[in-house]
């Protein structure tokens, strides 16, 4: 069988070679009935571009490195389909690597996203380092952040308003009557620390004691918020309400809650936060804070889409959107 090149097939099509290049780049500017012959001239011989050959004649991979904390979470998941369907439809390809909120690990996907010469970087709920960020500039690589925030020049994010969602949950169940109210803390990481200061700020502006207690070791995924949960209501029965840093450590607590006898919500109050999309079906449907997923991994990368184009490191844009409250079944007044 011939391997067809891009000549091949420009003269298949009665084309210049230019034009079965744009066609291949998804360029706007080729006639619909010109693209359509083409494609199907490229389906019909079994056509594959060399991307690596194309690379090194335009210094373009269109590949985009994605960078999330944790796939099992599902809402990764939705970030994540935002983000490759706003690439795929600007011609772009994603390669996903996940950190597990292990910055060692982290850095080893950076090097080898950035070793293959990706065009732009796109990070999620990582613990940036100053040294990150300079080791992206020296490399003249253009990266936006996604879900989480650094106040440094030229460092560009997609992010919710964690602080406004924080204030959300903690303000419900506050005027839901609830003093003692325990907190599943995030890693150290500025959504999860945005939250988290959201809670304090409001136990305090109501006068409510935050008891050491009340706020968790570290949690990230439903086995963590399983473990700490049970352990906290078995020493502590005067925890009538929880919020959780989000769904997946909300969706353990929940588990734990139920075996150890309790009920949700009469015996213990629960609210999650990123409203992934089975929290409606659990066996208690869970009271959360909307997260614009889907939406943040679209912005963030049209966000780094213009700084491609664009072709400047210093382009600066910053993108925050607000979170809503979703009111289900998993709290209630305290009686």
């Amino acid at each position: 069988m011939k391997n067809y090149t891009l000549k091949d097939i420009s003269e298949l099509a009665g084309v210049a070679p230019i034009t079965v290049s744009r066609v291949i780049n998804n360029d706007k500017y080729v006639k619909a009935e010109t693209r359509e012959k083409i494609l199907r001239i490229i389906r019909e011989k079994g056509y594959h571009p060399n991307f690596a050959a194309r690379s090194l004649v335009l210094k373009k991979t269109k590949i985009i490195g994605l960078m999330v904390a944790d796939l099992e979470n599902p809402f990764f998941s939705r970030l994540t389909r935002g983000v490759i369907q706003t690439a795929e439809n600007n011609g772009y390809n994603i390669i996903t690597c996940e950190s597990k909120f292990d910055n060692s690990i982290g850095k080893k996907y950076l090097n080898m996203l950035m070793d293959k010469g990706i065009d732009g970087l796109l990070l999620a709920n990582m613990n940036v380092s100053t040294d990150t960020i300079n080791d992206l500039r020296r490399r003249r690589i253009p990266f936006v952040l996604l879900t989480c925030r650094m106040e440094m020049p030229d460092v560009n994010y997609a992010i919710a308003d964690d602080y406004q969602g924080g204030r959300l949950a903690a303000d419900y169940i506050i005027k839901l009557g609830h003093k003692n109210i325990a907190f599943l803390k995030g890693p150290d990481i500025s959504s999860s620390n945005e939250r988290f200061l959201a809670y304090k700020r409001e136990m305090e502006k109501n006068n409510l004691e935050i008891k050491d207690y009340f706020i968790s070791e570290e949690v990230i995924n439903q086995y963590g918020g399983y473990k700490v949960t049970t352990k906290l209501l078995k020493e502590h029965k005067d925890i009538t309400a929880i919020i959780a840093i989000n769904d997946f450590v909300a969706i353990g607590a929940l588990e734990a809650i139920l075996d150890l006898g309790l009920s949700v919500p009469e015996n213990v109050s629960l609210i999650g936060y990123d409203n992934i999309n089975f929290t409606k079906l659990l066996k208690v449907p869970l009271t959360t804070i909307n997260y614009p997923k889907y939406r943040c991994g679209v912005a963030g990368t049209k966000m780094l889409l213009n700084m491609l184009n664009s072709k400047k490191l210093n382009f600066k844009e910053r993108v925050i959107l607000k979170n809503k409250l979703i009111v289900r079944k998993s709290c209630s007044q305290i009686n």
